[in-house]
């Protein structure tokens, strides 16, 4: 495991202190903890936004094609085969 070195602002380590008691962990535990939780949340918002982007993108498609019976489609592919 690597070691970092950070600076913070007194009250900010008051305040992680006292939530490291709290959740009765180290400030060490407590800081890996809060930034797993920052990173996954930042993905999760990435990927939102892949799928805010993706669907945007459909309904545009959908919007050039106009109306579309996937059924029929279905149907049509089947009689074929």
């Amino acid at each position: 495991m690597s070691k970092v070195n950070i600076s913070l602002p007194e009250g900010v380590l008051h305040r992680l202190d006292k939530a490291a008691r709290e959740s009765r962990s180290s400030r060490s535990a407590f800081l890996a903890q809060a930034v797993q939780h920052y990173l996954d949340e930042k993905e999760e918002e990435r990927k939102q936004e892949q799928r805010r982007r993706a669907t945007q993108a459909i309904l545009k498609l959908a919007e050039e094609i106009g109306p579309w019976d996937g059924t029929a489609e279905v149907i049509k592919w089947r009689d074929r085969h």
